[in-house]
């Protein structure tokens, strides 16, 4: 059936909380004025939305847009544990998700026009999210916010809630995804975020418990380029750009900053890739 929603929109959060509950739960029977975001940590659940049946286990993400029927089909598992979001709609998105079931908007008797679909994002109804765990970092990021005293706690919360759309909308348009792949993208973000590390191949296999010879084919299937070449981009680019940024810092601490030996290191694989050295970069760009 799938959910519409616009990006990018200011967003008003009326509660978002954690919920356990010990005993088998069936889902509230209910038309809710808002939509509602449910992330499973634990468990599984079958929630009915309309006639379609959702089967939610652990690390899916289920929106149920305000305005339609929604009853569970069942009982949960013991101690299920799942997250919530509810969130006020646009009134524009009522009438878009009323129009998917052939009805009005709840409160409005009006249907949306035509011309005005194209400004919505299709949202699948139940987003599988196993190999992306920033989702639900954001979704408890949210939660967190809830219940902090900021003054900047609303617009905070619509920024989250609008990254968390983007995210959601970047995962479900993806190919499927194997492990292998949620294992690149992982140890990529240790190369980014260690820039003055260089890993082995054996070094990043025995972390994410894969074979040594398979993570180094699909860095070159994925990225096209060897583990050591991928590393070594990282790295020079974000040399390129500290360069720019720090131009008092001298290049023997740039090179250990970035995970080089010395300044020759640094300074001959500097010029392999841009074609000049990294002093003379910066008397170029007048760094």
């Amino acid at each position: 059936m799938g959910v519409q929603l616009k990006l990018m929109e200011p967003r008003i959060i009326s509660s978002a909380n954690y919920i356990t509950f010990i005993n088998p739960t069936s889902h509230p029977d209910r038309v809710m004025s808002e939509h509602d975001f449910l992330y499973m940590i634990d468990g599984s659940w079958r929630i009915m939305e309309e006639d379609i049946l959702f089967e939610m286990h652990s690390d899916d993400l289920l929106i149920l847009p305000a305005g339609r029927h929604h009853y569970g089909n069942g009982l949960s598992t013991p101690h299920n544990k799942h997250m919530y979001i509810h969130v006020k709609p646009l009134e524009t998105e009522c009438l878009s998700n009323a129009a998917v079931t052939g009805g009005c908007a709840v409160g409005t008797g009006r249907l949306l026009p035509a011309d005005e679909a194209a400004a919505f994002t299709e949202f699948h109804s139940l987003i599988h999210c196993q190999s992306n765990p920033h989702i639900k970092e954001l979704f408890q990021e949210i939660i967190a916010e809830c219940w902090d005293l900021s003054p900047f706690r609303e617009s905070k919360l619509s920024l989250l809630l609008n990254l968390l759309l983007i995210e959601l909308k970047e995962q479900q348009d993806k190919p499927y995804c194997a492990a292998s792949n949620s294992i690149l993208e992982e140890a990529s973000r240790l190369i980014q975020t260690t820039p003055q590390t260089f890993f082995t191949g054996k070094e990043l296999a025995e972390r994410f418990y894969v074979c040594e010879r398979t993570l180094s084919n699909q860095f070159k299937k994925v990225y096209g380029k060897s583990l050591y070449a991928f590393q070594m981009d990282v790295k020079l680019e974000m040399v390129r750009q500290f360069l720019l940024s720090q131009p008092d810092v001298k290049l023997h601490e740039t090179a250990l900053n970035f995970g080089f030996c010395d300044e020759f290191h640094l300074s001959r694989t500097f010029k392999k890739k841009y074609g000049v050295s990294p002093s003379k970069y910066r008397e170029i760009t007048g760094a």
